[in-house]
């Protein structure tokens, strides 16, 4: 029988929100340094999102989900599309949580990312960038 820390260090769900995890603090860093350099708070969080993106796009690929088939090409171009249409609306999202209701940056682009980023990038990630590699129509052991 599996430990439960086993289960979980195997899990897609675990390594992706990991890799997530150290994209966000990237991600952030860069956002809030160019709001405070007096970036505009879209090109802020858009900075920060390219910046997080390109780590968090090596990191699921070799870390989180290495039971896919996928080419680099491939899935590169998949995940430029889904986070190029995830970026626009957490870019919204954080535009209207710090200049509509007045949050501070990080605060703004912190709960954009809990409520837009974490959804939907570990639901496209998962089955439309890098999709389990199928055997004969069955699913793979893990």
């Amino acid at each position: 029988m599996t430990s439960l820390r086993q289960r979980l260090i195997d899990s897609w769900v675990v390594r992706s929100l990991g890799a997530g995890v150290v994209g966000s603090v990237l991600d952030h860093t860069v956002g809030t340094v160019c709001a405070l350099t007096g970036l505009s708070t879209r090109w802020a969080a858009m900075a920060g999102k390219v910046t997080g993106a390109v780590f968090g796009f090596f990191a699921l690929r070799y870390f989180a989900f290495v039971d896919h088939r996928t080419s680099l090409v491939g899935s590169a171009v998949r995940f430029v599309v889904v986070n190029a249409g995830i970026a626009v609306l957490h870019g919204q999202v954080t535009v209207w949580l710090r200049d509509g209701t007045g949050l501070p940056y990080l605060a703004s682009a912190l709960a954009a990312d809990l409520l837009v980023v974490t959804p939907l990038s570990l639901i496209a990630s998962r089955f439309a960038i890098f999709p389990r590699h199928r055997v004969d129509g069955a699913e793979p052991a893990r």
